[in-house]
């Protein structure tokens, strides 16, 4: 029998984005809040913070992030990247197939080692001056012949 999901996210009518913890914890509320959730006043619920900010993407990466922290997550299908690589053991835990954890290994290691576009965009800095300096040394004064004697 599968274990019942420790947060449940989906999309509420009134609120937009919620998450629902099965149960009151320090850890859930912490890892709720570092993804991106907030709790609601006089609910169980927690809701995405800036909801117009790229909302759907958002929620994608925090059931990810979720899943990550070992939480078991029941997600709409529209916040769940890749349903079909979560399978379930008859005896135990969610696991996913060598092949499917393959290519995400794949794209885990091309976007790490791939290089932003907002860093192709600048320019590299070129070498300069350090600090700028007033100083200027004084003319040199005339020497004067050496008395012998």
């Amino acid at each position: 029998m599968p274990e019942a999901p420790h947060i449940t996210i989906g999309y509420h009518p009134n609120a937009g984005i919620v998450a629902a913890p099965s149960h009151d914890h320090h850890v859930t509320d912490h890892l709720l809040r570092r993804v991106g959730f907030e709790p609601v006043p006089d609910s169980r619920f927690y809701t995405l913070t800036e909801p117009r900010h790229d909302p759907v993407r958002r929620t994608q990466l925090a059931v990810q992030s979720l899943r990550a922290a070992h939480q078991n997550v029941s997600a709409d299908a529209a916040y769940d990247l890749q349903p079909g690589e979560r399978h379930l053991r008859p005896d135990g835990p969610p696991f996913e197939p060598p092949l499917v954890a393959a290519s995400a290994h794949q794209r885990r290691f091309h976007a790490a080692t791939a290089v932003s576009p907002a860093r192709t965009a600048t320019t590299v800095p070129q070498p300069g001056p350090l600090v700028e300096s007033a100083y200027r040394p004084a003319p040199a004064a005339p020497r004067q012949p050496a008395h012998h004697r």
